[in-house]
């Protein structure tokens, strides 16, 4: 149990932490408002870089996704006419071995 003193001094206690409390988030506020509004009433010039991009960006995304759009379809069509003429030479091969098996079974029956 809390001694008399203990009790009597919990609100205050209390009471004083939250005026602390409030008075630091007033002294944030003041703050916050006096470098927002330092930086707002005195307009920057844009950098030369973001109005580049800001000028050119979309051209720029479209010509390099229209790139890479070209590049992975040249690919694929490689790809293919390469995967077509492996097929090619395997059907080759086995038909050249076909004939052969043939042959050496006429030689021997004979």
């Amino acid at each position: 149990m809390l001694s008399r003193t203990a009790r009597h001094l919990t609100p205050l206690r209390t009471f004083t932490a939250r005026q602390a409390s409030s008075a630091q988030s007033t002294q944030l506020r003041q703050t916050w408002a006096r470098f927002s509004s330092s930086q707002s009433s005195s307009p920057q010039e844009p950098s030369p870089n973001s109005q580049f991009y800001k000028t050119f960006g979309r051209p720029i995304a479209k010509v390099f996704l229209l790139a890479i759009f070209t590049y992975q379809l040249a690919y694929y069509f490689w790809v293919r006419l390469e995967h077509d003429e492996i097929k090619s030479e395997m059907r080759a091969t086995i038909t050249d071995l076909e004939a052969r098996i043939e042959q050496l079974e006429k030689a021997r029956k004979i």
